[in-house]
């Protein structure tokens, strides 16, 4: 009985100390959770997919006298990447497209319309977006950024010579005259150019329409008009030869806009279908090289009796040269979201 009265006395003695101590240290900590917190609390959105952009293109452009037209029609593939914080409704997306087959025409100098034999597009770019007014399901704000684009139909070659010197003139046996080196080069027109604007977006879950409307206050254009070229003139025992290709660098400014409506048919998997266009106008100034090649008198014997021909450079510059650059198309997308 005794054994027994100090056991029970033990067992009431732990569970009222058992209870006290848990009165101190209350509350314990709770056990880790099986699993970190679910992508529902990650304010960031990643959208990447790619897209067929059929577009119109049409540009103008005047050189003193010289007017040319070009009229293209393009088939271009893009790539985008597009990343959406949710926490602060602003967005950075980046895209990349080709043009992959081309077709037109092109009149110079108010001529009838040839066929374009090539044509190049491509274009790269990086925009940032916040869109602070509305609400989650619908919001508007601004939109700037930079893309380059090189669009550049293909409208002939206008050849110039690689003289530079005397010593670049040479004499040919065969057709018993003096001779000089010559080369071509095609239309290549790089464009910089800066934008800023409205964007806006609404999101219905299933189906969203997203939007802008920019300005383009600044582009750098430059690059080569390959086409033209100033005639070779002879004057007496002179001779005038363009040599070198035609160089452009000037600026203009425009608008742009783009508007999509998208559909997902799962969680993960974004359809769209819009338009973009873009139309910039501007000036740039048109620079070469023209070699005079000085024929001495006429005089039947070959080199070394024959005085050889001299050659003289000079930089020719026509200023304020006015061109427009259109493109617009439809546009069809498809994106993994995640």
């Amino acid at each position: 009985m005794k054994l027994v009265a100090k056991s029970t006395v033990a067992l009431c003695t732990l569970a009222l100390g058992g209870h006290a101590l848990a009165a101190d240290y209350s509350p314990l900590r709770p056990s880790y959770p099986d699993q970190w917190a679910t992508s529902e609390d990650n304010p960031l959105r990643f959208e990447m997919g790619v897209r067929y952009w059929y577009s119109l293109g049409r540009q103008e452009h005047s050189i003193g006298s010289y007017t040319e037209t070009m009229d293209t029609k393009t088939h271009s593939g893009e790539a985008f990447v597009r990343i959406d914080d949710q926490s602060t409704r602003s967005y950075l997306e980046a895209t990349g497209g080709y043009g992959i087959a081309h077709e037109g025409t092109y009149a110079t100098n108010g001529g009838p319309g040839m066929t374009l034999p090539a044509a190049r597009l491509g274009y790269v770019g990086a925009d940032f977006g916040w869109l602070p007014l509305g609400t989650d399901e619908a919001s508007i704000g601004f939109v700037t950024g930079y893309q380059y684009t090189n669009d550049s139909p293909d409208t002939g070659r206008a050849n110039f010579t690689t003289a530079r010197t005397a010593t670049d003139i040479t004499w040919s046996d065969t057709t018993g005259a003096w001779t000089v080196g010559g080369d071509s080069e095609i239309n290549n027109f790089d464009i910089h150019a800066l934008k800023i604007g409205l964007a806006g977006k609404i999101d219905m879950g299933g189906f969203d329409i997203t939007g802008e409307a920019t300005a383009t206050p600044y582009a750098w254009v430059n690059g080569t008009y390959g086409a033209y070229g100033q005639p070779r003139t002879t004057n007496g025992v002179q001779t005038a030869i363009q040599s070198t290709a035609t160089q452009i660098n000037g600026h203009a400014y425009g608008v742009g806009g783009k508007l999509m409506m998208g559909f997902r048919p799962t969680d993960n998997l974004v359809l769209r279908v819009g338009a973009k266009a873009s139309y910039l106008q501007g000036q740039y100034d048109a620079t070469y090289e023209r070699a005079t090649i000085t024929h001495p008198v006429a005089n039947p014997n070959p080199p070394p009796n024959y005085l050889a021909p001299t050659l003289g450079q000079q930089t020719y510059i026509i200023n304020n040269n006015p061109f427009s650059m259109l493109r617009y198309g439809a546009l069809f997308e498809i994106a993994g979201r995640f």
